[in-house]
């Protein structure tokens, strides 16, 4: 029965969102949309979270519910937003962000995919490009500022300004749609479609009981009392029984991630010191590693590398927390050997490549430096620190053109110009006459100097890690 309400209940409402003609040629539109946004959040620098773990995670359960969808016009894409408010928003084009806050609160990954299923529900349908053609700033300029300031107000100021000033509210039969079909995909994906209803459920008695703490998921995708009913009579009817979710360890180890790159130490340790504080004997070791996974993505490496060394002593598999705090307190040796056994677990965890060229850098092992950093950022180019960190391994392996070239690519990630200029220019003093390097460099420079491509102030930054403990 389960199987065939789904096939009806998506088959239906696909029927139903059968688009005009006027939607179904802006496919190029949208899809032009979402790939610029994601050019500019990735451009603004430390908006989007670049750790592999957490976004492999939310990647993992998006493409299973994009599986769901059979065949599509556009590539779907999951993010992370490092912001700790509860938000999660679908850009046109098939481009699905989760903040971190939302990852922090979700109670299991069924819960997780409900409300990816939502988002992606709403790009399958187009329903913001539906809605903004009703209005009268409708334009993709304006859609793209909606979008930009959901990462940053800053970032879509420009673009806001040419739409009027309009909002993303989505219309009452838009969410109604989104729904039916988030919890159709869930369940098709292999997920209790309960789930999602559990943690609105939640979310929405807090907001009645503080109605002043409205959370930014609720501004853009308004929840009433109806909607509610409407969705719990649809999972009703099925008499679809919500069982007890629990927790998985890898959503568990996501959110003291997520936490640390969206929180303050203040908001953020007492749980995890709480729950270590009351674990029994059993649960001890597992407590240890999450607040030491907590600790390293905060940056406080010496409380780090103590309590991940307890829970490793206890058989945890900690390698790529304590491979990377043994690394920042000095110890090369203990973080070889921890590094390298991660990456033979993951070899594509573009985190721990990195980390592996930054302890070669400062073994004297440059060129093992530069082959660590290179495939680092090959997996995931978008990340100024590392640049640099490159940029210093071939200038000590004695290619000095080439290092210029990739301090000035950190310095355009970094949205600092007049750097990117300075470097892009030293770079081409340096480099052989014969060397291919030169035409690419020739081309960024004069990017940069025309002003092409996305940019805004260095200034306009993400949420820190936890602050320093005085």
């Amino acid at each position: 029965m389960k199987q065939l309400f789904l096939r009806v209940c998506v088959g239906l409402l696909t029927a139903a969102l059968s688009l005009p003609t006027s939607v179904s040629a802006s496919v190029s539109e949208e899809k032009k949309l979402g790939e610029e946004f994601m050019e500019q959040a990735r451009m603004a620098g430390g908006f989007l979270s670049d750790d592999y773990e957490i976004s492999g995670l939310v990647r993992e359960i998006g493409e299973r519910l994009v599986a769901a969808l059979g065949e599509q016009p556009f590539d779907y894409e999951f993010s992370v937003v490092r912001d700790a408010s509860i938000n999660a928003f679908a850009v046109p084009g098939g481009k699905v962000f989760v903040n971190a806050g939302l990852i922090a609160r979700v109670g299991s990954e069924d819960e997780l995919a409900g409300l990816l299923g939502h988002e992606i529900a709403h790009a399958h349908a187009h329903h913001a490009v539906r809605q903004q053609e009703k209005s009268t700033a409708a334009n993709y300029a304006s859609l793209l500022g909606l979008f930009l300031s959901a990462v940053s107000p800053v970032l879509g100021q420009a673009a806001l300004a040419a739409g009027q000033g309009v909002q993303l509210k989505y219309q009452r039969d838009m969410e109604r749609e989104a729904d039916f079909l988030g919890i159709g995909f869930a369940a098709e994906a292999g997920y209790d479609p309960n789930a999602m209803l559990k943690l609105l459920r939640i979310i929405y008695e807090e907001q009645k009981l503080n109605p002043t703490m409205i959370p930014p998921y609720f501004l853009s995708h308004p929840l009433t009392g109806e909607r509610m009913a409407n969705l719990e009579a649809a999972l009703g009817k099925l008499e679809w029984e919500a069982g007890e979710l629990s927790s998985s360890w890898r959503l568990r180890r996501a959110a003291a991630i997520a936490r640390a790159s969206s929180q303050t130490r203040h908001a953020a340790v007492p749980d995890y010191e709480r729950r270590l504080a009351t674990a029994s004997k059993a649960t001890r070791p597992g407590e240890l590693e999450l607040i030491g996974v907590l600790m390293t993505h905060g940056e406080d490496f010496v409380l780090a590398k103590q309590y991940l060394t307890e829970a490793a002593e206890a058989g945890r598999k900690v390698d790529r927390e304590l491979g990377r705090a043994l690394l920042r307190t000095g110890d090369l040796d203990g973080a070889r050997t921890r590094l390298r056994r991660a990456l033979a677990a993951s070899p594509k965890d573009w985190n721990v490549l990195s980390d592996i060229g930054v302890l070669e850098y400062q073994s004297g092992n440059y060129e093992a430096s530069v082959e660590m950093l290179s495939r680092s950022l090959e997996l995931y180019p978008y990340r100024p620190e590392v640049e640099r960190d490159l940029g210093r391994a071939h200038e000590k392996a004695g290619r000095t053109g080439r290092g210029y070239y990739h301090f000035a690519k950190a310095s355009e990630l970094e949205q600092s110009r007049h750097h990117a200029v300075t470097y892009y220019r030293k770079a081409l003093e340096a480099l052989e006459p014969g060397d291919p390097l030169r035409a690419t460099v020739k081309k960024r420079l004069d990017a940069v100097l025309e002003g092409a491509g996305p940019g805004s102030p260095r200034s306009m930054r993400g949420a820190r890690p936890l602050a320093p403990r005085h």
